[in-house]
Order: structure tokens, then C-alpha cells, then sequence
């Protein structure tokens, strides 16, 4: 009876792991959602634009700049930005900005023309469907470990950045539902808060700059369905 009973609670182990296992393999290979769309189908999205001052930046004046200043954004440069609104449900919930934009639950990858103003960014154009902003097969990083900003949870962040011997530059939302941001540079030990932003951000990422040590980075927001979401251009340092 013993033996038996020994038997019954191994196969039940056994049994267990299985399940386990199984749950987990379903996990890793459920598929990730594929656009509706075409490559090259317009889609109809409203831009105004996002001044610096509407980020809670402004302008400073240096010697030898035009008036009215540099604008600048805490330690960022602002560069430009937009404020995007549609009603086409697949354009929400952004994860990833390498230059095109990409919808999580959609699938779908989105790019436009942007429309030149006098002071940045008047509106846009051509707005539709596009190919990955990144090659097949490429998989964004991920850092192992993230630091605590108080009052705030990690989003995302792109790495290979060589600043002041930091690795990672990220987002940060606010805890809860209030619309606010923050821009960390980072590594295993140390985090700078490089600006903060009164907006919900989804993703972020950077290029750089090939004439100078600084970083161009591209944020989109968070993009809630029907709502506007933010798309942002700024510059490290």
C-alpha cells in the first residue's frame, strides 16, 4: 500500500509537470496578432502640433541663438512634436518607435510625412499603413534590470547608448492614470532623470547622431483607443 501510494503521488508529479510545461510552451508560442491592413493603405490620422512649452519646456536664451532661445525640455532638446488622434481602431496601444510606429494589439506598423511650420512641425501627411520599422527577425532588448523611480513603472527603453557611461535610456509612467512621464538614462547601478513630460508614453528609441555624441529619440504614447497620443522628438544632450 505504501509502494502504491508512493507510486500514485510521483505520477501525480509527474502529471503536474507536464501541465506545467505544457502551459508554458502554449505561453511562449501564442501568436502575436498580424495587421488587417495592406502595406500602403491610408489610414486617417489628425495631427496638431505640441509646442515645447505644452511638454512643460521652454526657450533659453544663449549667445549666438536666434531669438527666441534653444527649447528645451529639462536636460532634453525638444526638436519636434505632435499630438495624433484616429478613429481607426487598430491605431492604439504603441509598444515599439523606431522611426514608423507599432500597435500591439493590432499588429500593424504606421507611418507619415510630417508637415513643416515655421516653428516645427504644422501637421501631417500620407499617414498609412507601413512595412516594420525593424528587420525581420529582430527582436528589441530588454534590460535584466531596471532602476526604482519612485512613483513611477517601468515601459520600455533601447540600449547601446555610450553617454557618460550609461547603457540604457528608457520611459517611466506615472503610477496610476495621471498623464506623466519621465525619460531616464541608465544602467545596472546608476539612472539620470533626463526630463519629464505630461504625457503617458508606450515606447521609446534612438539613433545617433553621426556628427556628435548626442541621441535622437522618438517617443510615441501610450495611444488609447479614440484618444489622442503623443509623438515626440527630442535630443540627448
Amino acid at each position: 500500500m505504501l509502494v502504491r501510494a508512493i507510486l500514485i503521488i510521483v505520477a501525480g508529479l509527474i502529471g503536474a509537470s507536464a501541465t506545467a510545461q505544457t502551459s508554458d510552451s502554449t505561453t511562449a508560442i501564442m501568436p502575436k496578432p498580424v495587421c488587417s491592413g495592406h502595406l500602403g493603405e491610408s489610414v486617417a490620422i489628425n495631427a496638431a502640433p505640441l509646442t515645447v512649452e505644452m511638454l512643460g519646456g521652454s526657450y533659453r536664451a544663449h549667445p549666438g541663438w536666434p531669438h527666441p532661445g534653444e527649447a528645451r525640455v529639462d536636460q532634453l532638446r525638444y526638436s519636434s512634436a505632435v499630438m495624433l488622434r484616429s478613429d481607426d481602431p487598430r491605431f492604439t496601444d504603441f509598444d515599439l518607435s523606431p522611426g514608423p510606429v507599432h500597435s500591439r494589439t493590432s499588429g500593424c506598423w504606421f507611418s507619415w510625412t510630417s508637415i513643416q511650420g515655421k516653428s516645427g512641425i504644422a501637421g501631417i501627411s500620407n499617414a498609412g499603413i507601413v512595412r516594420s520599422g525593424y528587420v525581420d527577425g529582430f527582436v528589441p532588448a530588454r534590460p535584466a534590470v531596471t532602476p526604482d523611480i519612485v512613483g513611477y513603472s517601468f515601459v520600455a527603453a533601447d540600449d547601446n547608448v555610450h553617454r557618460d557611461s550609461y547603457t540604457w535610456i528608457g520611459v517611466w509612467n506615472a503610477k496610476g492614470l495621471a498623464e506623466r512621464s519621465r525619460v531616464v538614462a541608465f544602467d545596472g547601478k546608476r539612472f539620470l532623470i533626463l526630463a519629464t513630460l505630461p504625457v503617458r508614453l508606450g515606447a521609446i528609441s534612438k539613433l545617433p547622431d553621426l556628427h556628435s555624441q548626442a541621441y535622437f529619440l522618438t517617443l510615441i504614447g501610450e495611444g488609447k483607443l479614440g484618444q489622442k497620443v503623443a509623438w515626440i522628438r527630442l535630443v540627448w544632450p
